[in-house]
């Protein structure tokens, strides 16, 4: 009896769906890289992204900065499958002469972590990896 109920409770584990994210839990600081390109792999970066609330229901906001640039994202979220979370949207890098525009799409599969890209609007880069890692 006892096997059985330790069988049991090992199927369960396995085959109860896990918690879906809710947009709370992509708040907070994240440490991201990029790749330059399409089929690079991410490496460029490290800058610091805070993902904070939107008043949307559905909606969150980025920002990033680095010496002389101002980066801002803004979004809205929408469940993706096995219980994930896609942000995607609109991204501005603020410079003191110039701004670039693009879009972006990220995944997050857990509170811990996202995969996606990113492209500008001139068309220059298009696809190029854009991941992430909450900062400890």
């Amino acid at each position: 009896m006892k096997h059985l109920a330790l069988a049991l409770f090992a199927w369960f584990a396995i085959a109860a769906p896990a918690a879906a994210l809710e947009r709370g839990d992509l708040v907070g600081v994240w440490e991201s890289q990029w790749a330059n390109r399409p089929g690079e792999p991410a490496s460029a970066g490290g800058d610091r992204l805070i993902i904070s609330l939107d008043t949307g229901a559905d909606a969150l906001d980025g920002s990033s900065g680095a010496p002389g640039m101002d980066g801002v994202m803004n979004g809205e979220i929408e469940p993706g499958p096995n219980g994930t979370l896609i942000w995607s949207g609109q991204w501005a890098s603020v410079w003191r002469d110039t701004t670039e525009r693009g879009t972006f799409r990220f995944v997050f599969t857990d509170a811990h972590s996202f995969t996606g890209t990113w492209s500008t609007n001139d068309g220059e880069v298009q696809g190029a990896a854009w991941n992430g890692a909450r900062a400890h």
